[in-house]
Order: C-alpha cells, then sequence, then structure tokens
C-alpha cells in the first residue's frame, strides 16, 4: 500500500479495535484526544464530547470536522482486520473510518502554514443512542467554535456523495383499548388486538410520500415498528400498543408533523409522543459547500435517516454529511469501509481545506 492507504488503513483498524459500544467509550475517547496534535488546543472538554482548534483568525471561515466514536453492540466483528482492500470490523464504516480521516487530516494540517479555512475538529460519543443522551446540546452551550462555525462536515457514511439534510424523526405509541374476558366466550369481552389490527391496517398500507427540497428527493415513512398485546393464552386482551415511526421530510415543521401523525390515529385511540429529532435544513448552495462539491468534483443526495446535521442547522448552522463509508454496510455483523474510499475522502477534504 502507499503511505497514505496505510495510514488511513492502519488507522481504522486501531480504532476498530477499541471496543466502544455506547456509554462504553472512555478507552477510545482517551485514545483520541492523545492523538489530537498539540497545536490544536482543547476549547471544549466535557465527559463524552470535545472541540481541539488552532487559534482563529479574524475574519476567517471556520469549518468543523465532526464525527462520533461510538458503535453499536459488536457482532462477533472486533477485532477487526484489513482484507481484500478493506478495513473490516464494528464500526468501520459508521463511523470509525470517517473519525480516522478527520484525525488524520488534523494531524496534517498541523504540520502546514494555514490555508483559507480555520479549522476544528470535534468528537462526541453516545450518538447511537436515543436523543435524550446526546451530548451536543450542552456542548452548544458553552463551546463558542462550535456555535460560530460556518460548515460543519459530519463524516458520516455517505458513500462519498454530499447527503444534504436529512429526515425528521418522530415516534409515536398509539393504544387500542378494549374489554377482557375469557377466550372461550369472547363475545363477552371486546378484543383490543382486533380493534388494533383494524385501526393500523390504513396506517400500514400508507404510500411513501415523496418531498422534493432543495432539489433534494425526500422520501416520508410511517411504520409500524412494535405492537405490544396480550395477558395469557385463554384471556381476550382489553390493551394493544402501538409504536409508530415517523421519518418526515424536511419541509415539514415539528409541529406539522405531530398533527399529521394525530391525524392517523382512529376514533377511540389514545396517542402519546414519545420523542421527535425534527429534520435539518437542506444546505446545498453555499460558497463553502460548493467548494466542498468542487473539490472531489462530488454529487448531492438526500439524507434518507436522521443524523446530527440536524443539532446544527436547527441552530443556523450550515452542515451536511460526507464521509467515506458505505451506508449498505452500516450496523451490520460483516460492516466493512473501503480503503479507496477513505483515502478519496481525505484528499478530497485536503484540497478543500488547504485549498491546494
Amino acid at each position: 500500500m502507499t503511505p497514505l492507504r496505510d495510514r488511513l488503513a492502519s488507522r481504522t483498524l486501531e480504532l476498530v479495535d477499541i471496543p466502544s459500544e455506547s456509554r462504553h467509550e472512555a478507552e477510545v475517547r482517551a485514545h483520541l484526544r492523545s492523538l489530537v496534535p498539540p497545536s490544536f488546543a482543547a476549547e471544549y472538554a466535557a465527559e463524552d464530547a470535545f472541540v481541539f482548534a488552532r487559534e482563529r483568525r479574524d475574519g476567517v471561515p471556520l469549518v468543523l470536522l465532526v464525527g462520533h466514536y461510538d458503535t453499536v453492540p459488536a457482532q462477533d466483528n472486533i477485532p477487526g482486520r484489513i482484507a481484500d482492500g478493506a478495513v473490516h470490523g464494528c464500526g468501520a464504516t459508521d463511523m470509525k473510518g470517517g473519525v480516522a480521516v478527520a484525525v488524520e487530516l488534523v494531524r496534517e494540517l498541523a504540520e502546514r502554514e494555514p490555508g483559507p479555512y480555520d479549522v476544528a475538529l470535534l468528537l462526541f460519543g453516545k450518538e447511537e443512542l436515543p436523543a435524550q443522551f446526546s451530548p451536543l446540546p450542552d456542548l452548544f452551550e458553552r463551546s463558542q467554535l462550535a456555535t460560530s462555525a460556518d460548515l460543519a462536515i459530519l463524516l458520516e457514511p455517505t458513500d462519498l456523495t454530499i447527503q444534504a439534510g436529512c429526515l425528521g424523526n418522530l415516534n409515536a405509541r398509539v393504544t387500542f383499548n378494549g374489554v377482557s374476558g375469557h377466550s372461550a366466550r369472547p363475545w363477552t369481552a371486546e378484543n383490543a388486538i382486533e380493534r388494533a389490527i383494524e385501526g393500523l391496517a390504513p396506517i400500514a398500507a400508507l404510500e411513501r410520500r415523496e418531498a422534493t427540497v432543495g432539489g433534494l428527493p425526500f422520501y416520508e415513512v410511517v411504520s409500524i415498528t412494535m405492537l405490544e398485546a396480550g395477558i395469557a393464552t385463554n384471556v381476550i386482551p382489553d390493551r394493544a400498543v402501538a409504536t409508530l415511526n415517523f421519518r418526515y421530510a424536511p419541509d415539514r415543521t415539528p409541529a406539522s408533523a405531530e398533527e399529521y401523525l394525530r391525524s392517523l390515529v382512529p376514533d377511540g385511540a389514545s396517542i402519546e409522543l414519545a420523542g421527535d429529532s425534527p429534520p435539518a435544513s437542506v444546505v446545498t448552495d453555499t460558497p463553502l459547500v460548493r467548494a466542498l462539491r468542487d473539490a472531489g468534483d462530488l454529487t448531492f443526495e438526500p439524507k434518507q435517516a436522521w443524523t446530527n446535521v440536524a443539532d446544527f442547522t436547527t441552530r443556523g448552522i450550515d452542515a451536511v454529511n460526507f464521509g467515506p463509508g458505505a451506508t449498505r454496510y452500516a450496523h451490520r455483523r460483516d460492516e466493512l469501509v473501503e480503503i479507496d474510499a477513505l483515502v478519496q475522502a481525505y484528499e478530497t477534504l485536503l484540497v478543500f481545506l488547504t485549498g491546494d
């Protein structure tokens, strides 16, 4: 391998081999902090997130390289390995490959004269947990660098495209009530499961809605992801609870998404919202994003999921997803990231950040 390929592959494998399931990230966090060059000082440092940057220059735009270092639980895929032109192992694509690229970029930039942008590195944990565990709200309260950035680039797996915006993610629990009774005499009861089946059928039959935002097509879907019911094999149940997951397009506000979801609930059922992560604004037509696109002759795609770009754009900070990982390998037992993709992401970002 060339020196760059070897450096990126080795760094990615090194990070893969440090187990870092959400809530168990102390070792990888300490290791990453040890890799940051001395010229990048800590502007914010907490248990689950840190920001390092060179001293700011007046009037120079600031670019944040952002990544999360936690993973989903391993599936017998630690330790990792390098084989067939890829790094294999838990988190390789989501997103230790992206973190390796960001860290190695910062280490190289520390050896160069400053380019057209100031650069900061923001790494954090607990990303794979529900939003209430995120360390980012506290970071935004206390980090001036994070809130003053001109562009945040999240090195999420994007198949080497710029994925702009993201879907909102709204969960709700819908309860269907009946009257319990003996299963030998069901006519004396009112079966909540039957009511749930009848009430959920129209929701299950919904077609996806396409919404074009910023010239990109987002697909909005409502899915029934859980159904809880039953007391015993000989009891007609009086309660059934379904969980709905609504991935809504960036052309909706959280309020309008909630209103739409409530409109789907049939009479007699009740709904309880169980968490909402708003969508991200679609950022494609700014000078910085255009420069990033041109640096690697990249294409734009919509982010058909939720990512932390929303944490930035909802606070008025431009942000996009761009990383080396392949979305099809995220969270899989056979997770991998191609070494060629690590190199291409690195070289694209280096050209963008240095103007070379």
